[in-house]
């Protein structure tokens, strides 16, 4: 392996040295991954997870459908269509748009997330949609949607209650939030889940919400409010998972009317009189289109991440704070570097959101407080910032469209953010250890990040959440153009490479992965070294090893956090381990032999 990664370094080297004036991205997917296609034929994916089931959750965005397939799908499973567990029909009471509508909304069925205590109970899965609206069908007005979340419950085929007993089958529960704007332009429309409950006990979602675009391209005659927190357009918001008890205010506002689900500890109150005894549901907010969330733990500390499309350039990872100002439409990217701004001799730099900028932007980061990204790709000079009138999809921008966090065991790769891009692939930004900023020394590359997958339209990521993983599965965008629009009223549609495909992404060179990966990608001289039964279990599990396995063995028990729970040692090949004590929930049991080397890893249930 080290020879491998001499190579790859010693070209990338030549390649710098041949090139000096133009920028090379090395792309490295294929040394460093098996590629796989396990789906194929899915109408414009948003959305993919890895849900508790073991199995990979996807959203259509213009199917308006919730998918659901093994996680353990390979190649020859390509052609099986996947499970279709939930389909919104439009033109209907809960979509009233049809395909007749002209220019679709960017997204439509968008963000998915799944309850922590699924596997306990709470068998809940949010959704964020695109409901109703018009759009013109031409460049000359903005476009107005709504878009609400809803929260589905989840019924496995033969479920008592279900509305399809015969199939697993997700239904809507209720609604969460609606009248949440939308455009055909900056919808953003990700969501995740806290990693651990909060002040009152529950778990809490985090949606992003974007600009709607205002100021650019069909939207510009309309108001961008990413700077004020009384709405949710250019913000991220914050909602209670389950409704509180909290009773009416007696007012007339949305935020009185889905006041149970938005969380008393919010930071803003509304500024007007009449509605300041309203919590918004704003978390943070000078967004101009987050669209990747992600919570990520490095050294004990968790951290809210997001990833945000820039302008012409400034693409822009963010760490999330409650209450904090990320400065757009009045500051892009950095800030200190004051690359727009009307004060210096180039005119091709002086509006964002077609707003003046008659200032400098480290002074204006300054004096508002800004949360200054803590990475931002291509932060160009002001001289080559492109003009508004140059071709807009060769702008110095990667189109974020989604972030994951990597805590696995390829090498350097631990506490990663890996960000997926419309126009790139997919991008590894390594953390430096406090995970507070990105550690630009990780990368030999002449370009800003580490890049996978480049020239594919990646939409967003699942990684397996097995302690040593190195698999990924990517979902590639049907067909699109960046930037512009959704539809776009010059830019049109464009073949992209694997076109509404799953990906699955297998590293090629971690030895200790085959003995902890999937049962297909282990050698078959360390398959089923252990049995583990009952599964689920109540109480007690037993273990029965093979005979060749090194003495003694050890098993290590964790979450699905990663925090060990318990550790057995035994000298014989069967033994049992009490697990009575342990909450409701997923864990994994990972076995070493008498040489301390990793063998098996399995997934078990504790009902």
């Amino acid at each position: 392996m080290k020879k491998l990664f001499q190579i790859f370094f010693i070209l990338l080297l030549l390649l710098q040295a041949g090139e000096t004036t133009k920028a090379q991205v090395i792309d490295s997917t294929t040394i460093l991954f098996n590629i796989d296609t396990i789906g194929k034929n899915l109408g414009y994916p948003w959305e993919i997870t890895y849900g508790p089931d073991d199995s990979l959750w996807i959203t259509e965005a213009r199917g308006y459908r919730v998918l659901r397939m093994s996680s353990t799908r390979t190649q020859s499973d390509k052609n099986d269509l996947p499970q279709q567990i939930l389909k919104i029909p439009l033109a209907s009471s809960l979509v009233s748009f049809g395909r007749s509508i002209g220019t679709w909304p960017q997204g439509g069925m968008q963000g998915l997330a799944i309850h922590p205590e699924f596997n306990s109970g709470k068998r809940w899965v949010y959704l964020s949609y695109v409901y109703s609206g018009t759009c013109p069908a031409g460049p000359g007005t903005p476009c107005y949607f709504q878009t609400k979340i809803v929260r589905c419950q989840f019924y496995f085929a033969g479920d008592a209650g279900s509305p399809n007993p015969a199939k697993d089958t997700l239904a809507i529960l209720d609604t969460v939030i609606s009248n949440l704007p939308g455009s055909n332009d900056h919808n953003s429309g990700r969501m995740t889940i806290g990693p651990q409950t909060e002040g009152d006990g529950t778990y809490k979602l985090y949606y992003t919400i974007g600009d709607m675009g205002a100021g650019q391209f069909n939207n510009i005659t309309r108001t961008n409010r990413a700077q004020n927190t009384d709405t949710c357009e250019g913000k991220i918001v914050r909602l209670n998972t389950e409704p509180d008890s909290d009773a009416s205010y007696g007012v007339i506002h949305d935020y009185n009317t889905w006041r149970q689900w938005i969380p008393n500890d919010n930071p803003f109150n509304h500024s007007v009189a009449q509605f300041s005894s309203l919590k918004t549901p704003v978390y943070s907010f000078g967004h101009r289109n987050a669209q990747g969330i992600v919570w990520g733990n490095c050294n004990g500390t968790w951290r809210l991440y997001s990833s945000e499309h820039g302008d012409k350039s400034d693409d822009e990872v963010n760490n999330i704070q409650a209450g904090a100002n990320y400065g757009w439409p009045k500051v892009a990217g950095l800030g200190p570097d004051n690359n727009y701004s009307s004060l210096d001799a180039f005119a091709n730099n002086d509006r964002l959101a077609n707003g003046l900028i008659n200032y400098p932007e480290d002074t204006w980061a300054t004096t508002n407080n800004m949360e200054r990204p803590i990475f931002s790709t291509f932060n160009w000079a002001a001289s080559a910032i492109p003009a508004n009138g140059s071709n807009i999809f060769t702008w110095p921008t990667i189109a974020p469209s989604s972030i994951d966090f990597y805590k696995g065991s390829i090498p350097g790769w631990k506490n990663s953010l890996l960000v997926t891009s419309l126009k790139y692939g997919m991008y590894r930004l390594k953390l430096k250890q406090a995970g507070d900023f990105i550690d630009s020394s990780s990368s030999t590359n002449t370009v800003d990040t580490f890049p996978l997958l480049h020239g594919w339209r990646v939409r967003d990521i699942a990684i397996n959440p097995v302690a040593n993983s190195g698999t990924f599965w990517v979902v590639i965008d049907s067909t699109g153009s960046t930037s512009g629009p959704t539809g776009g009223f010059s830019g049109g549609s464009t073949a992209t490479k694997d076109g509404g495909k799953v990906l699955r992404l297998s590293y090629k060179t971690l030895m200790t992965l085959s003995l902890g990966e999937e049962n297909n990608n282990r050698p078959p001289q360390v398959k089923d070294m252990i049995k583990i039964f009952p599964n689920p279990v109540v109480n007690t599990i037993n273990i029965h090893g093979k005979k060749e396995l090194q003495k003694p063995l050890l098993v290590e028990i964790y979450d699905m956090t990663g925090n060990k729970i318990k550790d057995v040692t035994s000298y014989r090949n069967d033994f049992t381990i009490n697990v009575s004590s342990f909450s409701p929930g997923t864990y994994l049991l990972k076995l070493y032999n008498g040489h301390h080397i990793e063998v098996q890893v399995e997934k078990f249930i504790k009902k």
